[in-house]
């Protein structure tokens, strides 16, 4: 080949490699590399009760703060099976909740009790398998139901387990809140494991149980471990000493379509995932019920762990 040609030729194929990779798009390439060049929004719902609206202002900030997306707060809504059915409708990226709230609800499990990290995975793999949406590591703590006393009851009749409470049970009342008098994973099976049955059994508003306990209207009440009014109350949790409340541990459930088009979003909100013990997530919900805004706790607790700036 003469040498004119072969400069002809290698001139042609410079070009042809040079309009090839212009033709390439490199936002989705850039982006991938680096999540502050993402662009849009995460839309992050809960349902309208304390500890769900700070977790989610957790991962509202996380994903601001560490992408160049933006979050979108939505967190009015009344139940988490309504909050789950907003995900379902298109209307949210991804929502806060808690894995045996989802295995028996959503996913309709009904069989013998299993340990935290076979909760986890059912769930999970549940949630891809049958809507296309996946759990980030849960956070650290479980906000299961723990049956509770006043301390001057759990001193007087020496009760420190759930067992304890066999003697005194006939005569005595359990508060509990709506639909927990009927639930297989609540009284029902819980009385059958324990063999315990109190006198009356009064579901009611889960707020009004605690003004009922503390009225000296009932004697036991089966709290949520992380309700700050436990502490504010001077109430005693007895241990569940046969195991027979699901766990609860708390997670963010994500749409894998948001994750087909920011990737690394799930690595960015499980920056904060096993970080959150029940004493903390309790000190956060303290300070909400006594009027401190969402995002400023959620602001605090991720500036003194130190995954986002102050």
């Amino acid at each position: 080949m003469k040498n004119g040609t072969k400069r002809w030729v290698t001139a042609l194929l410079s070009l042809t490699l040079a309009l090839v990779f212009c033709a390439v798009p490199l936002t989705a390439a850039s982006a991938e590399e680096d999540p502050m060049n993402y662009k849009g929004r995460v839309r992050i719902g809960a349902q309208r009760v304390n500890e769900a609206i700070i977790l989610a202002w957790i991962a509202g900030l996380l994903v601001e703060e560490h992408s160049g997306l933006k979050a979108e707060m939505m967190t009015e809504f009344a139940a988490s099976s309504v909050v789950h059915q907003a995900m379902v409708a298109g209307e949210l990226d991804v929502y806060v909740s808690w894995t045996g709230t989802q295995l028996t609800g959503i996913l309709r499990y009904e069989g013998p009790n299993l340990s935290k990290e076979e909760t986890f995975r059912r769930v999970k793999e549940g949630f891809e398998e049958q809507f296309g949406y996946t759990w980030a590591r849960p956070l650290g703590f479980s906000n299961t139901y723990v049956m509770t006393v006043r301390r001057e009851t759990a001193e007087k009749y020496n009760l420190k387990k759930a067992s304890d409470l066999a003697p005194y049970a006939k005569d005595w009342k359990l508060g509990c809140d709506e639909n927990f008098d009927t639930r297989p994973d609540a009284y029902p099976g819980w009385s059958e494991l324990y063999g315990i049955r109190f006198r009356d059994v009064l579901p009611m508003q889960y707020s009004i149980m605690y003004r009922a306990i503390d009225n000296r209207e009932v004697d036991v009440i089966p709290a949520y471990s992380t309700d700050s009014r436990i502490p504010k109350m001077d109430l005693v949790m007895l241990e569940d000493d046969k195991e027979f409340f699901p766990d609860y541990s708390a997670g963010y459930i994500i749409d894998m379509k948001l994750l087909e088009k920011f990737p690394k979003v799930l690595g960015i909100i499980e920056k904060v995932s096993g970080t959150i013990d029940e004493e903390t997530m309790a000190r956060m919900n303290s300070r909400h019920d006594d009027g401190d805004e969402a995002e400023d706790i959620a602001r605090d607790y991720l500036a003194s762990v130190g995954l986002i700036g102050k």
